[in-house]
């Protein structure tokens, strides 16, 4: 992968020679792996300093340096790893711009600075959406390959019946590719136009397209699960910052 790199040694380059931050440390603390995981990347060559690979056990960094781990820069400062209980009316775009009521409005005050969203919710949708600026770990959630257990309560326009369940269980197709719902069910105590759902890295407008092929039009939707998080002690409109063991288990369902 990185044979067409140049390599750093200790002789190559004086940034070992200053006090910095060992190469390992560095990755860890920006939360891409651990300290034992990040010696493993360094030694299959998938990281460089400064654009050269570097594949030195002990190699030493400064804030200055740019690193990168497979081809993403890597930054000094941690991520920011934000859970959000959306609420209507706001909207969730990865798109850059000046856009009215925006999901990072409801966060600027803490982090002035954009935090990307994981996947676009609309203004109509409600519930869970994870933000990172963690430019790895987005890459890997969103991967098509990737199983992040989403949940979802859907309220429908009419009644739906268990015909429609087996349909959406076997998968319908959308632009010629074929899209299936885990498991689906009414809502215990709900009428049968209300349903909850369990997919694998399905998106809101993928899973309302889901419905219209089937001749179903969503009335409203709210994320109740998304990979290992969920709703508990986060009222509507509130956010949190994540713990370290939740930011662990994102990375390991990531993989």
């Amino acid at each position: 992968m990185g044979q067409n790199r140049k390599k750093y040694s200790s002789r190559s380059t004086n940034i070992s020679d200053k006090k910095g931050i060992r190469l390992n440390k560095f990755l860890s603390n920006a939360g891409i792996c651990s300290r034992r995981e990040a010696d493993q990347f360094i030694v299959m060559g998938l990281v460089t300093v400064n654009g050269k690979l570097v594949t030195e056990m002990g190699f030493q960094v400064q804030r200055s340096d740019e690193v990168r781990y497979d081809g993403q820069i890597v930054k000094n400062s941690p991520p920011i790893y934000i859970l959000l209980n959306k609420p209507k009316g706001f909207v969730a775009t990865k798109q850059g711009g000046n856009i009215k009521k925006s999901v990072q409005d409801l966060i600027r005050t803490a982090h002035p600075e954009k935090v990307p969203p994981i996947g676009d919710m609309g203004r109509t949708i409600t519930g869970l959406l994870f933000l990172t600026n963690d430019d790895i770990l987005r890459k890997r959630l969103t991967e098509s390959q990737s199983k992040v257990k989403m949940i979802y309560k859907v309220t429908l326009e009419k009644k739906i019946y268990v015909t429609d369940f087996e349909k959406l269980r076997k998968g319908v197709l959308l632009q010629k590719k074929a899209y299936s719902i885990k498991k689906i069910d009414y809502v215990i105590g709900g009428t049968k136009k209300e349903i909850g759902v369990e997919v694998d890295n399905l998106t809101p407008a993928v899973l309302v397209k889901i419905f219209e092929k089937i001749n179903h039009k969503v009335f409203f939707m709210d994320r109740v699960m998304y990979a290992s998080l969920t709703k508990k002690d986060l009222p509507r409109g509130r956010w949190r910052n994540l713990s370290e063991r939740e930011i662990q288990l994102l990375h390991l369902i990531a993989h």
